[in-house]
């Protein structure tokens, strides 16, 4: 792939990429059999990914993974974190609790938007079916009696 006038290994640059997101804990490693993948990844489809989306984290108080991109000192941060979320952790569910039912809440309002949706398109793509074969019956030029 050429960037900018330089040549750019795309191989490497999806590994850097990969290995970033495994020590970020954003991404579990790669197992021996899965390599990088040059096909095109399906279409997703937007309502199905954000409900997921939603449900993943529609609970607050379940942290996220401790991490950091400090070196030497970092470390100190991670444990600070940690002491911090062993020892407040009653007080944070205590404080995030309206928001758990709240995300609770928005989840199933937008599953329910999601099905009427696709109930919606189901509709008009049959109602589009239905008038298509009336719209041409209606084109066919008539012959004209003498």
């Amino acid at each position: 792939m050429n960037l900018l006038g330089r040549d750019v290994p795309v191989r490497a640059l999806l590994e850097r990429i990969e290995s970033r997101l495994q020590l970020r804990g954003l991404r579990e490693a790669p197992s021996a059999d899965e390599g990088v993948a040059d096909e095109v990844e399906p279409r997703v489809d937007p309502l199905s990914f954000n409900l997921g989306a939603l449900e993943e984290h529609a609970d607050p108080t379940r942290p996220l993974p401790l991490h950091t991109h400090r070196g030497g000192v970092g470390q100190l941060v991670v444990v600070a974190k940690w002491a911090f979320r062993k020892t407040c952790q009653v007080f944070i569910n205590e404080a995030l609790a309206r928001q758990r039912l709240f995300n609770g809440h928005v989840r199933d309002s937008y599953a329910q938007l999601s099905a009427e949706v696709l109930r919606l398109r189901a509709e008009v793509a049959a109602l589009k079916a239905e008038k298509a074969p009336a719209s041409k019956a209606k084109r066919t030029p008539r012959k004209r009696a003498r």
